[in-house]
């Protein structure tokens, strides 16, 4: 049993670059077509977060599509290139997948700590738990991507092609389904808040005023606080990544 058409996903991240080398092996392999798909996301992060993704790893290339039509050029494979914008990037990659009729997607996994994976959530973990085809992840390192690092250097300096992106179609009936997870969730960041602001008020101040770690109790609840809305929003992105699908 071999594969007609392969799904990677690239972003310029070395994790990506390996998935991609990993794609085109297969397909040489059993004459397979390749699908490079790059999502960027619309959504801005928070710069908790972009200092977190800049710490994970460093970017190799701003123009991935770029590179991976000209690697295919050089292995006799012909890369079918999409671009979309749209959030979450798990649930575009399976709504791809689907339109694109493949029997495989590659995915690079950036070897994230589990604290990272609590602010940053897994694409790779929501595409393996949500697709319909097999799903294969490559970690970093797996793959020798010196090549696709040199070449990517040399299209950097030639002038960017234009890729069409293709904008989101948003279904009314998930918008409300969404909406009403969406509200859950601010239930509970709001119970939380609630349990913070009253820890804060006056009648309490003995408690707020209480150490624990050399902090007050206080602001322990503030940082809680914090931490409870980024995790509750990438929840609600996850939640979506596997509906979108």
């Amino acid at each position: 049993m071999g594969f007609r058409k392969i799904l990677v996903a690239l972003d310029g991240y070395p994790a990506s670059l390996g998935a991609f080398k990993k794609a085109v092996e297969i397909a040489k392999t059993y004459g397979a077509e390749v699908v490079a798909l790059q999502v960027e996301e619309d959504v801005p992060l928070l710069p908790a977060e972009k200092m977190m993704e800049a710490h994970i790893d460093e970017l190799v290339t701003s123009r991935p599509l770029d590179v991976a039509k000209e690697y295919g050029k050089m292995a006799g494979i012909e890369i079918k290139v999409i671009k979309k914008v749209g959030e979450p990037v798990a649930g575009i990659i399976l709504e791809t997948a689907e339109e694109e009729g493949v029997d495989l997607i590659i995915l690079g996994d950036s070897r994230k700590s589990g604290f990272e994976k609590l602010y940053l959530g897994s694409v790779s973990q929501s595409v393996m738990e949500n697709a319909k085809c097999p799903v294969m992840v490559i970690k970093k390192g797996w793959m020798n991507i010196s090549d696709l690092v040199k070449l990517a250097k040399e299209v950097e300096e030639k002038p960017e092609e234009i890729v069409e992106e293709e904008k989101p179609v948003y279904d009314p009936q998930v918008i409300k389904e969404n909406f009403k997870f969406s509200g859950t969730l601010f239930l509970i960041l709001s119970v939380v808040y609630f349990f913070a602001a009253t820890i804060a008020s006056k009648p309490f101040k003995d408690i707020a005023a209480y150490e624990i770690l050399g902090l007050p109790f206080a602001v322990w609840c503030g940082l809680f606080l914090v931490v409870a809305g980024i995790v509750l929003t990438r929840i609600y992105i996850n939640r979506v990544g596997g509906e979108g699908a």
